[in-house]
């Protein structure tokens, strides 16, 4: 049996607070394991705050964890190649960012930044470079690609923008790409687009995608599974369609209230607060805000527990009794 295509083995990533004197630190991930597979779309959702974007940068190798592992088809990239990211790695897995306008160089042109990819990672030149180029941009559904190809960035709309990204992403031919929010600077009319066009990379190429969102309904419609990520810790995971349509975990039933479609998923109220408040130290990072909380929940960390096929989900309510009878949904 193959490997996964991307792993994460238990990633652990704090930064400093309190000032230049201060040993203290922050806790923005903590013990983080997942696996993403060839042609296969994970959605990594939660609030802001809940560390994300962290994690996209740990991926993506634009920051070092403090302890943990990742594995790129099989082969621990962090024992390999230390602290700096090697060019073959950064060629297998390309990040696209949320703001497509301040991912791009606004002083040149939407050719260059393509040209620029393709020949630092040797994929093209000279003559064969322009005809790269136009075959990025008709990939990502920019036409006519010679024109486009001339365009500074703020002649572009923002759904234009997003495409260029993509298809700078796809330049180097990657194994993996890591979508952080990519539709989220996007009005709704452009959203669609941009989702299609990377549900049909999975399709059509195989390539395995990381979709980072805070919306639900965006992860509904694109991913094969979901994580749900909150403080740092991975609370529930499963298929999209178990982990959305029966959530096991209070809070993942918190965000599927947070949908406008007119339904209550939860009866009880939770206190307004976002991820980052303090956890106990050594129980549930939920516990402050869970409505159905006991001593448990605030003095020992839940096992992930596993009440269906592939479905995982950390709490002490849904591994010893279940979920109550008042929190329990359905959608």
């Amino acid at each position: 049996m193959s490997p996964p295509l991307l792993e994460a083995s238990r990633l652990n990533r704090s930064f400093p607070v309190g000032g230049f004197l201060s040993h203290a630190r922050r806790k923005v991930l903590t013990d983080v394991s997942f696996s993403l597979e060839r042609g296969e779309i994970l959605a990594l959702v939660g609030e802001s705050g809940s560390g994300k974007s962290t994690l996209a940068r740990l991926l993506a190798r634009l920051d070092t964890p403090d302890s943990g592992d990742i594995l790129l088809g099989g082969e621990n990239v962090l024992a390999r190649e230390g602290g700096a990211a090697s060019l073959a790695y950064r060629g297998r897995v390309q990040m696209v960012f949320q703001d497509p306008f301040a991912s791009l160089n606004p002083v040149h042109t939407v050719a260059y930044h393509l040209e620029r990819s393709l020949v630092r990672h040797g994929r093209a030149r000279g003559v064969e470079l322009t005809r790269r180029v136009h075959a990025l941009l008709e990939s990502v559904g920019l036409t006519p690609a010679e024109q486009l190809a001339k365009r500074y960035p703020h002649e572009l709309s923002g759904g234009q923008r997003q495409r260029v990204a993509v298809a700078r992403a796809l330049a180097v031919e990657p194994d993996v790409i890591i979508a952080d929010e990519p539709t989220s600077m996007l009005d709704v009319s452009t959203r669609r687009g941009v989702l299609q066009l990377l549900k049909g990379l999975t399709r059509e190429r195989g390539i395995g995608i990381l979709f980072i969102t805070h919306d639900l309904a965006s992860a509904r419609h694109l991913a094969d599974r979901v994580l749900v990520l909150y403080a740092g810790s991975v609370v529930e995971t499963g298929r999209t369609s178990d982990v959305l349509q029966a959530p096991r975990h209070p809070y993942t039933r918190l965000l599927l209230s947070a949908v406008p479609d007119g339904v209550d998923f939860l009866r009880t109220p939770l206190p307004a607060r976002v991820a980052t408040v303090p956890a106990p130290p050594l129980g549930c990072a939920f516990a402050p805000r869970c409505p159905h909380a006991d001593v448990r929940c605030h003095e020992a960390l839940p096992p992930f527990h596993l009440p269906a096929a592939e479905h995982h989900v950390r709490c002490h309510l849904e591994s010893s009794k279940g979920v109550p009878d008042d929190a329990a949904v359905s959608s």
